[in-house]
């Protein structure tokens, strides 16, 4: 259970990283445009793009254990849908290791 735990914690913490550059490079802008970032789910082969309002982005960073999927990629056995925004959930880690480790490899920490 750990390896998959590492495994869901470190292929979502790389689309969160990947994310975050989306972000820099989109609020150089006046006024910035919803964010299209790429879905991140535990799944390292999924390029799903999602929509997500800046502001929004803003707040799920803010905490290291939330993330953004597609609807249907939730790992329920790590997290649990937070929000549904129709195109769009904010999925929160568990207590535990997978939270941990989340919150380790959170790049704004």
């Amino acid at each position: 259970m750990r390896d998959r735990t590492d495994a869901v914690g470190r292929n979502e913490a790389l689309f969160r990283d990947v994310n975050e550059r989306i972000r820099e490079l989109t609020t150089q802008f006046v006024v910035p445009p919803p964010l299209e970032v790429v879905c991140e789910c535990a799944d390292a082969g999924c390029t799903q793009r999602i929509e997500v309002p800046v502001q929004l982005y803003e707040r799920v960073r803010a905490d290291g254990g939330l993330f953004l999927v597609a609807p249907g990629h939730v790992a329920p056995d790590v997290e649990s849908v937070r929000e549904k925004h129709g195109s769009f959930e904010v999925v929160e880690k568990d207590p535990g290791p997978a939270r941990d480790l989340a919150e380790e490899l959170d790049p704004r920490s």
